[in-house]
């Protein structure tokens, strides 16, 4: 595996090639500095195929250079892995969000180096596997289902906050306990998502998940906001308490924004997407059964928001008949 190593610090510079030989990795690239990273990585004959960014580096620190790293053709997929000695969860969340899949804390042992490499070999594998939607993309010439089912997770190009459900994973797997109660999850789903899907193209649908991430973001307003798209409709969300706006507002505004969105199909058609969100809570304690237990509870609650609202539909359509039985 080729690796690149970018750090200011002259001890871990020298300290990574033999963590990493005790690894059984026993050779790796280091840089000193983001700008010497971008010409090593310009100018080298072979991609690299796992790269460790210490977040606090002068002049370009490691989320900017992750961001940098990303736009570079071959870069889109390959595993980043954040190094840092901050517990500022902030900066953590900003480097997610600028296309990092995970993190170390400082000071760190042979055998979290190994696990994470293990654990990035399969980020790939997974990206790799995941069809990659782009709204911009050139519309089918004719009229095609989606070359992926309904239930099948994605990735949206030209889409900020998103990263794979690996990744979103990975980071809350890590959460030290004190910070969990300033994090809260969510999730947000497509109505009717399931006739939705079946009358869309891939472009089309693409156009509708990139629609409702960007209202997300823009109605969530927060640059630590991450998401995931964990098919059916569904994006998993986690976001700073402290942002978050008040629930039973959420759907109201992301209601108001894609309507102004002007997405349509390809034929011209105008879309029309209402999105349900399920209540937010904090994330599970336990740090081994987090995830599951996480994002179990936060689909339970999206799928009795929409068994909700389906009730409520079908009370105002009874009772617009009711009343139109009066008039006759």
């Amino acid at each position: 595996m080729r690796i690149l190593a970018v750090d200011d610090d002259h001890f871990i510079r020298e300290l990574l090639p033999l963590v990493f030989a005790e690894a059984g990795i026993p050779s790796i690239d280091i840089a000193a500095s983001g700008s010497e990273a971008l010409e090593m990585i310009r100018e080298a004959p072979k991609l690299y195929e796992f790269l460790l960014l210490d977040i606090m580096m002068p002049e370009m620190d490691g989320i900017e250079l992750c961001q940098r790293i990303r736009r570079i053709p071959g870069y889109r997929d390959t595993p980043i892995l954040m190094l840092t000695a901050k517990t500022d969860i902030a900066s953590i969340e900003q480097a997610f969000a600028a296309g990092a899949n995970d993190y170390v804390t400082k000071p760190f042992d042979v055998k979290e180096i190994a696990n994470r490499v293990h654990v990035a070999q399969r980020l790939f594998l997974s990206a790799q596997a995941t069809p990659l939607l782009d709204p911009h993309g050139v519309t089918e010439a004719a009229p095609q289902v989606p070359d992926f089912a309904l239930e099948d997770s994605v990735r949206l190009a030209h889409t900020e906050h998103m990263v794979l459900p690996f990744s979103l994973g990975n980071y809350l797997s890590q959460l030290e306990r004190n910070h969990l109660g300033a994090r809260v999850v969510f999730a947000a789903r497509i109505d009717h998502v399931g006739p939705f899907f079946a009358s869309c193209t891939s472009h089309e649908f693409a156009i509708a998940l990139t629609e409702v991430a960007d209202a997300l973001a823009e109605v969530i307003a927060c640059p630590e906001l991450l998401m995931a798209y964990d098919g059916n409709g569904t994006f998993l969300c986690i976001t700073s308490q402290d942002s978050m706006p008040s629930w039973p507002e959420i759907e109201k505004s992301l209601t108001k924004v894609l309507q102004q969105s002007g997405a349509v199909y390809d034929d011209g058609r105008s879309m029309k997407i209402t999105v349900s969100v399920g209540g937010p809570m904090p994330p599970n304690a336990s740090r081994t059964k987090r995830v599951r237990k996480t994002f179990d509870r936060a689909l339970d609650r999206i799928d009795r928001r929409q068994k909700l609202k389906l009730q409520e539909e079908a009370a105002e359509r009874a009772t617009q008949r009711m009343l139109k039985g009066l008039t006759v």
